[in-house]
Protein backbone atom coordinates (compact mmCIF):
# COMPACT_ATOMS: atom_id res chain seq x y z
CA UNK A 1 0.00 0.00 0.00
CA UNK A 2 1.32 3.62 -1.37
CA UNK A 3 1.98 5.96 1.74
CA UNK A 4 -0.82 8.36 1.59
CA UNK A 5 0.67 11.77 0.14
CA UNK A 6 1.63 14.64 2.77
CA UNK A 7 2.03 18.72 2.06
CA UNK A 8 3.51 18.78 5.94
CA UNK A 9 6.20 15.83 6.49
CA UNK A 10 9.56 15.07 5.15
CA UNK A 11 8.90 12.37 3.38
CA UNK A 12 7.88 11.47 -0.30
CA UNK A 13 6.10 11.35 -2.67
CA UNK A 14 7.16 14.73 -3.91
CA UNK A 15 5.33 15.33 -6.35
CA UNK A 16 1.05 14.52 -6.61
CA UNK A 17 -1.01 14.85 -9.65
CA UNK A 18 -4.85 15.50 -8.93
CA UNK A 19 -8.21 17.39 -8.48
CA UNK A 20 -8.48 20.70 -7.51
CA UNK A 21 -11.78 19.10 -5.78
CA UNK A 22 -9.77 16.65 -3.96
CA UNK A 23 -10.93 16.74 -0.55
CA UNK A 24 -7.10 15.83 0.65
CA UNK A 25 -5.34 18.76 -0.66
CA UNK A 26 -8.29 20.84 1.24
CA UNK A 27 -7.10 18.95 4.36
CA UNK A 28 -3.33 19.08 3.60
CA UNK A 29 -3.38 23.09 2.33
CA UNK A 30 -5.21 24.02 5.73
CA UNK A 31 -2.93 21.77 8.04
CA UNK A 32 -0.05 23.33 6.49
CA UNK A 33 -1.39 27.21 7.68
CA UNK A 34 -2.10 26.17 10.13
CA UNK A 35 1.71 25.29 10.60
CA UNK A 36 3.05 28.78 9.21
CA UNK A 37 3.88 27.01 6.01
CA UNK A 38 3.10 28.89 3.26
CA UNK A 39 1.28 27.41 -0.40
CA UNK A 40 1.66 29.40 -3.67
CA UNK A 41 -0.38 28.54 -6.98
CA UNK A 42 0.86 29.00 -10.44
CA UNK A 43 -0.64 28.53 -13.64
CA UNK A 44 0.03 25.58 -15.58
CA UNK A 45 -1.31 26.93 -18.92
CA UNK A 46 1.85 29.47 -18.71
CA UNK A 47 4.37 26.29 -18.94
CA UNK A 48 4.32 26.11 -22.91
CA UNK A 49 7.39 25.41 -23.23
CA UNK A 50 10.86 24.66 -20.38
CA UNK A 51 11.22 28.71 -20.92
CA UNK A 52 8.07 29.88 -20.13
CA UNK A 53 8.53 27.47 -16.92
CA UNK A 54 11.45 29.14 -15.80
CA UNK A 55 9.69 32.82 -16.62
CA UNK A 56 6.89 31.63 -14.49
CA UNK A 57 8.88 30.04 -11.48
CA UNK A 58 11.34 33.00 -11.60
CA UNK A 59 8.20 35.73 -11.32
CA UNK A 60 5.80 34.06 -8.87
CA UNK A 61 8.57 32.75 -6.06
CA UNK A 62 10.87 36.04 -6.69
CA UNK A 63 14.12 33.90 -7.63
CA UNK A 64 17.01 36.51 -6.92
CA UNK A 65 18.55 37.90 -10.58
CA UNK A 66 21.22 35.05 -10.82
CA UNK A 67 18.44 32.47 -11.72
CA UNK A 68 19.82 30.98 -14.58
CA UNK A 69 16.21 30.09 -16.76
CA UNK A 70 17.68 26.29 -17.25
CA UNK A 71 16.59 22.93 -15.54
CA UNK A 72 19.83 22.79 -13.15
CA UNK A 73 19.33 25.97 -12.14
CA UNK A 74 15.52 25.38 -10.93
CA UNK A 75 16.49 22.71 -9.02
CA UNK A 76 19.27 25.35 -7.37
CA UNK A 77 16.59 28.09 -6.44
CA UNK A 78 13.99 25.80 -5.84
CA UNK A 79 16.70 24.14 -2.67
CA UNK A 80 17.97 27.72 -2.21
CA UNK A 81 15.00 30.02 -2.02
CA UNK A 82 14.70 33.12 -0.87
CA UNK A 83 11.05 34.05 -1.85
CA UNK A 84 8.56 34.93 0.81
CA UNK A 85 10.12 33.30 4.67
CA UNK A 86 13.27 33.37 3.30
CA UNK A 87 13.34 29.60 2.81
CA UNK A 88 12.34 28.73 6.16
CA UNK A 89 8.73 27.53 6.54
CA UNK A 90 7.59 24.69 4.84
CA UNK A 91 5.83 25.31 1.41
CA UNK A 92 3.61 23.70 -1.21
CA UNK A 93 3.58 24.53 -4.67
CA UNK A 94 0.13 24.13 -6.72
CA UNK A 95 0.47 24.41 -10.54
CA UNK A 96 -3.05 24.93 -11.09
CA UNK A 97 -5.28 23.94 -15.11
CA UNK A 98 -2.11 22.05 -15.32
CA UNK A 99 -4.04 19.73 -17.91
CA UNK A 100 -2.14 21.01 -20.95
CA UNK A 101 1.17 20.06 -19.79
CA UNK A 102 -0.25 16.48 -20.62
CA UNK A 103 1.40 16.71 -23.82
CA UNK A 104 4.26 18.64 -23.48
CA UNK A 105 7.87 16.85 -24.27
CA UNK A 106 9.29 18.71 -21.04
CA UNK A 107 6.88 16.60 -18.91
CA UNK A 108 9.19 13.75 -17.44
CA UNK A 109 12.09 16.07 -16.75
CA UNK A 110 9.70 18.67 -15.28
CA UNK A 111 8.90 16.40 -12.66
CA UNK A 112 11.96 14.12 -11.95
CA UNK A 113 13.76 18.16 -11.43
CA UNK A 114 10.79 19.11 -9.07
CA UNK A 115 11.54 15.69 -7.26
CA UNK A 116 14.70 16.88 -6.82
CA UNK A 117 14.72 19.54 -5.45
CA UNK A 118 11.67 18.95 -2.97
CA UNK A 119 14.27 15.52 -2.27
CA UNK A 120 16.88 18.24 -1.08
CA UNK A 121 14.84 20.33 0.95
CA UNK A 122 12.99 17.84 2.67
CA UNK A 123 15.85 15.90 3.82
CA UNK A 124 18.19 18.71 4.56
CA UNK A 125 21.42 17.62 1.45
CA UNK A 126 23.07 19.67 -0.46
CA UNK A 127 23.50 19.63 -4.25
CA UNK A 128 25.94 16.63 -3.78
CA UNK A 129 23.69 14.43 -1.32
CA UNK A 130 25.72 15.83 1.84
CA UNK A 131 23.91 17.01 4.91
CA UNK A 132 23.97 20.31 4.83
CA UNK A 133 24.10 21.11 8.24
CA UNK A 134 23.87 25.08 7.83
CA UNK A 135 20.34 24.48 6.40
CA UNK A 136 17.09 24.34 7.86
CA UNK A 137 15.10 20.87 6.78
CA UNK A 138 11.29 22.11 4.96
CA UNK A 139 8.78 20.52 3.82
CA UNK A 140 8.76 21.38 0.03
CA UNK A 141 6.33 19.70 -2.24
CA UNK A 142 4.74 20.16 -5.62
CA UNK A 143 1.18 19.37 -6.43
CA UNK A 144 -0.46 19.45 -10.27
CA UNK A 145 -3.90 20.24 -10.21
CA UNK A 146 -5.35 18.55 -13.34
CA UNK A 147 -9.47 20.51 -14.20
CA UNK A 148 -10.76 17.62 -16.09
CA UNK A 149 -7.89 15.15 -17.13
CA UNK A 150 -7.59 11.97 -14.88
CA UNK A 151 -4.10 12.19 -13.04
CA UNK A 152 -3.28 8.36 -14.48
CA UNK A 153 -3.39 9.74 -17.91
CA UNK A 154 -0.38 11.37 -16.62
CA UNK A 155 1.19 8.26 -15.81
CA UNK A 156 3.12 7.48 -18.69
CA UNK A 157 4.87 10.66 -19.49
CA UNK A 158 5.68 11.31 -15.69
CA UNK A 159 7.72 7.85 -15.57
CA UNK A 160 9.66 8.99 -18.36
CA UNK A 161 11.51 11.18 -15.48
CA UNK A 162 15.21 10.41 -14.95
CA UNK A 163 15.27 8.31 -11.46
CA UNK A 164 11.62 9.04 -11.16
CA UNK A 165 9.42 6.51 -9.86
CA UNK A 166 5.74 6.35 -10.01
CA UNK A 167 2.19 4.76 -8.09
CA UNK A 168 -1.51 5.28 -8.55
CA UNK A 169 -3.43 5.57 -4.68
CA UNK A 170 -6.91 6.80 -4.36
CA UNK A 171 -7.09 7.94 -7.85
CA UNK A 172 -4.11 10.29 -7.53
CA UNK A 173 -0.78 9.97 -9.21
CA UNK A 174 2.41 9.72 -7.17
CA UNK A 175 5.98 10.33 -8.16
CA UNK A 176 9.17 9.75 -5.93
CA UNK A 177 12.88 9.35 -6.68
CA UNK A 178 13.83 6.01 -6.03
CA UNK A 179 16.67 4.69 -3.85
CA UNK A 180 18.81 3.54 -6.41
CA UNK A 181 20.61 6.82 -7.05
CA UNK A 182 18.78 8.92 -4.40
CA UNK A 183 19.30 7.94 -0.34
CA UNK A 184 16.76 8.32 1.56
CA UNK A 185 14.16 7.79 -1.64
CA UNK A 186 11.78 4.86 -1.73
CA UNK A 187 12.17 1.66 -3.02
CA UNK A 188 12.66 0.87 -7.08
CA UNK A 189 9.79 -1.69 -6.66
CA UNK A 190 6.08 -2.30 -5.94
CA UNK A 191 3.89 -0.41 -4.98
CA UNK A 192 6.58 2.23 -6.76
CA UNK A 193 7.18 1.38 -10.82
CA UNK A 194 10.83 3.12 -11.86
CA UNK A 195 11.49 4.04 -15.61
CA UNK A 196 9.14 4.29 -18.53
CA UNK A 197 6.11 2.19 -18.80
CA UNK A 198 7.69 -0.46 -20.92
CA UNK A 199 6.72 -3.78 -19.45
CA UNK A 200 3.10 -4.08 -21.50
CA UNK A 201 4.68 -3.21 -25.02
CA UNK A 202 5.11 -6.72 -26.07
CA UNK A 203 0.90 -7.11 -25.39
CA UNK A 204 0.32 -3.91 -27.12
CA UNK A 205 2.28 -4.05 -30.52
CA UNK A 206 0.39 -7.89 -31.15
CA UNK A 207 -2.74 -6.16 -30.32
CA UNK A 208 -3.44 -8.33 -26.85
CA UNK A 209 -5.49 -5.73 -24.96
CA UNK A 210 -6.63 -7.36 -22.50
CA UNK A 211 -3.63 -9.36 -21.95
CA UNK A 212 -1.92 -5.64 -21.64
CA UNK A 213 -4.91 -3.68 -19.44
CA UNK A 214 -4.35 -7.14 -16.83
CA UNK A 215 -0.35 -6.25 -17.02
CA UNK A 216 -0.73 -3.11 -15.94
CA UNK A 217 -3.46 -3.56 -13.35
CA UNK A 218 -1.09 -6.42 -12.00
CA UNK A 219 1.86 -4.55 -12.10
CA UNK A 220 0.71 -0.81 -10.67
CA UNK A 221 -2.17 -2.23 -8.02
CA UNK A 222 -4.59 -0.55 -9.96
CA UNK A 223 -7.95 -0.77 -11.61
CA UNK A 224 -9.37 -2.20 -14.74
CA UNK A 225 -10.52 1.49 -15.81
CA UNK A 226 -7.02 3.14 -14.89
CA UNK A 227 -5.12 -0.40 -16.29
CA UNK A 228 -7.49 1.00 -19.34
CA UNK A 229 -6.00 4.79 -18.85
CA UNK A 230 -2.71 3.47 -19.13
CA UNK A 231 -3.01 1.21 -21.90
CA UNK A 232 -4.70 3.89 -23.98
CA UNK A 233 -2.16 6.45 -22.63
CA UNK A 234 0.91 3.96 -23.98
CA UNK A 235 -0.58 2.78 -27.12
CA UNK A 236 -0.50 6.58 -28.05
CA UNK A 237 2.91 7.02 -26.97
CA UNK A 238 3.69 3.66 -29.34
CA UNK A 239 1.73 5.31 -32.13
CA UNK A 240 3.57 8.05 -32.56
CA UNK A 241 7.18 6.54 -31.96
CA UNK A 242 6.53 4.54 -35.00
CA UNK A 243 5.21 7.12 -37.05
CA UNK A 244 8.11 9.38 -36.35
CA UNK A 245 10.38 6.76 -36.95
CA UNK A 246 8.41 5.82 -40.25
CA UNK A 247 8.81 9.88 -41.14
CA UNK A 248 12.41 9.72 -40.41
CA UNK A 249 12.85 6.14 -42.44
CA UNK A 250 14.04 4.81 -39.32
CA UNK A 251 11.21 2.46 -38.62
CA UNK A 252 12.23 -1.03 -38.91
CA UNK A 253 9.12 -3.12 -38.41
CA UNK A 254 5.12 -2.70 -38.73
CA UNK A 255 3.50 -2.27 -35.71
CA UNK A 256 0.06 -3.37 -34.71
CA UNK A 257 -2.50 -2.34 -33.39
CA UNK A 258 -6.10 -3.83 -32.47
CA UNK A 259 -8.70 -1.19 -33.59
Amino acid sequence: MTTKPTLTEHRSPWVVFTSPADPWLASETAALAQRNGLVLRLDGREMRDPASVFRTFARDLSFLGYFGHNWDALVDCLHDWHGPGHGDQDLAILIEHADDLLTSDFLGLFVSVLAQAAWNSNLRLDGDGELGEWRQRTAQHFVFLLDHTAPVAFMERAARGMDVAVALSDGRLLVTLTDVDWPGGDPASAPWTAGPLSFADEKILSGRNIEGIKMFRDRLGCSIHEALDMLQSRSEHLRREHSDGYMTGQASQPTAFAE
